[in-house]
């Protein structure tokens, strides 16, 4: 009897711990996601107001990135952090995550008009029944064709970023960038341009 009031008590006890560490692990989570999407925030920010005459002019864009190029190489993960020079897999592993589930948001693009994947596959739906012709609607609905920003991946000091901007203006007219942004001084600025693309 004693040895099993013992071993509860040891259970318990570890019990505790468990469920003190599986909170200080979701309140760290919470902190990291609340200050990556501030720092998303005023990176987007700053490139839309950078990009207002350039690739981000439209006044149409996506909800999530389409106006990019993906980099033709082997390994995209071994490839931005070595851009970024991230040494930390559990940090690069977040930062993929939240770049896979962001999208854009009429609080980040208040003078834009956000066009959602729904619309996109609605366009896609009609297109191949012959109702719908995109390029027609694109004309009409938005000017300059249609713009991408990807969710900025961020180093493990928020000092440096990996973002893919875009362009589409018509069936074989469009252009974008992969580039590494550096916060310098209270500010983002272009570090490097590491690819581009034209249509």
């Amino acid at each position: 009897m004693h040895k099993l009031k013992k071993t509860t008590f040891y259970i318990s006890i570890i019990v505790l711990i468990l469920n003190f560490s599986c909170k200080t692990d979701k309140t760290d989570l919470d902190k990291s996601a609340e200050y990556d999407a501030q720092k998303t925030t005023e990176l987007i920010m700053q490139i839309l107001k950078d990009e207002s005459s350039d690739y981000l002019s439209s006044t149409c864009i996506t909800e999530k990135p389409r106006a990019i190029s993906y980099p033709m190489v082997a390994d995209f993960d071994k490839y931005v952090k070595n851009h970024l020079e991230i040494k930390d897999t559990i940090h690069y592993n977040t930062q993929k995550r939240f770049y896979k589930k962001f999208k854009i948001t009429s609080e980040l693009v208040p003078n834009k008009n956000i066009l959602t994947q729904k619309q996109f596959e609605e366009f896609e739906k009609k297109s191949k029944k012959g109702e719908f012709r995109f390029w027609d609607w694109l004309d009409n609905n938005c000017k300059n064709g249609y713009c991408s920003i990807s969710k900025p991946i961020f180093n493990e000091t928020y000092d440096l970023a990996y973002v893919q901007i875009g362009t589409v203006c018509g069936g074989l007219c469009g252009g974008g960038e992969e580039r590494i942004y550096e916060f310098v001084n209270g500010k983002w600025i272009e570090k490097e341009s590491i690819s581009s693309w034209v249509s």
